[in-house]
């Protein structure tokens, strides 16, 4: 459920080598426990394995192998309890969650995990001034102006509460993606970011004993992540699950690789591309399954100091959606496995309602015309003898824009190009950044205040620009379908990943009433997400472009899946078919 920022289709991708080892059944099971499962990527790397320092995708998933969260959700949206020993009680008023754990937990040196380890780690560490933790906010709560710290106590050995003093009807999904850190372990680092962020055990997962079906074996950068089959698993102990010796990521150079190794048998399992889908649907070996999903891309528009200073005015941002075809986007790159974007919450969350959206990019508001009269209004162009215009600077000047896009996606850097056709025509210069993932993070997206010493981070407030400039980035976010509030990091003022610099006290206020007592009303939470959804289509602060289905190719030989929109929520229970 954790909401973080992701690279464009950086999709879990797993894969199994086949033929690599000889099988071996479990007696009485038949379910094959011997074979290595790949998971192969064409994506960037993780950037760290210390999960408290991480804000992207790839190395939560890295963790994840390893380290179990307290609860996830299946396909139908139910709560799949994990280290939980119970579901989370919630108290009459809404104020108390009392959270009990297994008592079968340990860590890697046989000590038991504890209500301890889980205080410490959110008092002493997320909470912490001294580590910069990207979702701090999330445990925070407004009381008086302040924003204060919920408020975590340890009950017993298997026992601890979260007290808040106002009322969050989705602060239990908040406390379902909590992890721990070994207490005994973290002490020594305590206070000291640089010791802590290059402690070894938490870089090489030494701590996490049986709290993830997997343990590290190596993590090679930029080449694969290997972690090996863990048989103390507390989730597996009745089953003998996890079912594969190895999981491994394997990063490969473009997604054509990889999809060459699955046509080939080399691999079981990698994400299909859109103009590959039906190719692998009609081959004998390969099952496709296709899934929605919580990802959707957007253009984000430059906020800060070093954008074009006319993406500060919604009308310009309207101007500039009004302009790109979603249409285009969804039927032609994406061959019709992507649907329309027109808000961060999409039609399979519970919370999506369609009334009142603004749909810029389809017709009727998909007009070059209207957004080029748009632009002439706010001084942004000049009207030729035969009453067009001509888009301008204020000063004259040509109007270009920068516009950066990951590398490693056919269908993302042809959007961008699309997306640059549709400005040209407009009359807009665009030169596309094609940049590694990684050099995207650093030198676009994370930003500090000039001339000071603030470590670069992905919100450094209202003065704080990127390392190079920009105006426009083709990206991927992920929406929590059950919590959509958790978006609040992208598009609240202070949220940790808002890298755009986009403040609104309406579009705030918003996010914090989802979150309010008054939203118990389910009711009134549909309404403050339909407003919040308004005014977002309209505000334009990204242009909301696709939300994304997914295809993913497995050999039939892989058992034990289960499609649909959170479909690796069981996946320490997927299996090869015994020979036969």
């Amino acid at each position: 459920m954790r909401k973080v920022i992701f690279m464009i289709l950086s999709l879990i991708l797993i894969v199994a080598l086949t033929g690599c080892t000889k099988s071996e059944i479990k007696e009485g099971q038949g379910i094959s426990v011997r074979g290595i499962f790949l998971e192969g990527s064409s994506g960037g790397d993780a950037e760290t394995l210390n999960w408290i320092l991480a804000a992207d995708a790839t190395s939560f998933s890295y963790v994840g192998h390893t380290l179990d969260s307290l609860a996830t959700y299946d396909n139908k949206f139910n709560i799949q309890l994990r280290c939980l020993a119970k579901d989370v009680e919630i108290s009459p008023d809404g104020l108390v969650y009392t959270v009990t754990i297994r008592d079968d937990l340990k860590w890697s040196d046989g000590s038991p995990v504890t209500a301890d380890d889980y205080v410490y780690t959110l008092k002493n560490l997320m909470f912490s001034d001294w580590l910069n933790y990207t979702y701090k906010s999330d445990w925070q709560e407004e009381v008086d102006g302040k924003a204060v710290f919920v408020m975590p106590e340890v009950v017993n050995a298997t026992t601890f509460t979260i007290t808040r003093q106002a009322v969050d009807p989705e602060f239990v999904y908040t406390i379902y993606d909590l992890t721990p850190y070994p207490k005994y372990i973290a002490t020594k680092y305590e206070g000291d970011v640089k010791a802590f962020t290059q402690a070894v055990e938490f870089n090489n997962l030494d701590y996490t004993g049986n709290l993830g079906p997997y343990r590290l074996k190596e993590w090679n950068r930029n080449d694969k992540f290997v972690v090996e089959r863990n048989p103390e698993y507390y989730l597996g102990k009745d089953v003998g699950a996890p079912y594969f010796d190895q999981y491994i990521v394997k990063l490969f150079g473009t997604p054509a690789t990889r999809q060459a190794a699955l046509e080939a048998g080399d691999i079981t399992y990698t994400g299909i591309e859109p103009e590959q889908a039906n190719k692998f649907r009609n081959l004998p070996n390969v099952k496709v399954y296709t899934v929605p999903s919580r990802g959707y891309w957007l253009l984000a528009y430059n906020h800060r100091a070093n954008g074009w200073e006319g993406l500060k005015d919604k009308t310009v941002r309207q101007a500039l959606s009004m302009s790109i075809s979603k249409q285009m986007i969804s039927q032609a790159i994406l061959l019709g496995f992507a649907d329309p974007a027109f808000s961060f919450i999409p039609a399979t969350s519970p919370w999506y309602v369609e009334e009142g959206l603004v749909k810029y990019g389809v017709n009727p508001l998909y007009d070059k015309n209207k957004a080029a009269e748009f632009l002439y209004q706010k001084g942004y162009g000049v009207k030729k003898d035969d009453g067009s215009i001509r888009i301008t600077n204020k000063d004259g000047a040509p109007l270009r824009l920068v516009l950066v896009v990951s590398t490693g996606s056919k269908p993302a850097e042809d959007t961008a190009f699309m997306v640059r056709k549709e400005l040209v025509e407009l009359g807009i210069e665009v030169e596309i950044k094609l940049r590694p993932w990684e050099t995207l993070l650093r030198q676009y997206v994370m930003n500090k205040v000039p001339k000071t010493d603030q470590e670069p981070r992905y919100n450094n407030g209202p003065e704080a620009v990127s390392q190079e400039p920009w105006d426009l980035i083709l990206m991927g976010f992920n929406t929590d379908l059950l919590q959509p509030s958790g978006s609040h990091v992208f598009f609240a003022t202070e949220g940790g990943l808002n890298y755009m610099g986009y403040s609104n006290s309406e579009v705030d206020a918003l996010f914090k009433r989802a979150k309010s007592r008054e939203a118990l009303d389910e009711e009134v939470r549909r309404q403050i997400y339909a407003e919040l959804s308004r005014l977002l289509s309209e505000e334009q602060p990204v242009d909301f472009l696709v939300f994304n289905r997914a295809n993913h190719g497995f050999q039939k030989n892989v058992m034990g899946i289960e499609p649909g929109i959170n479909m690796g929520y069981n996946y320490h229970l997927w299996y090869f078919e015994p020979a036969r």
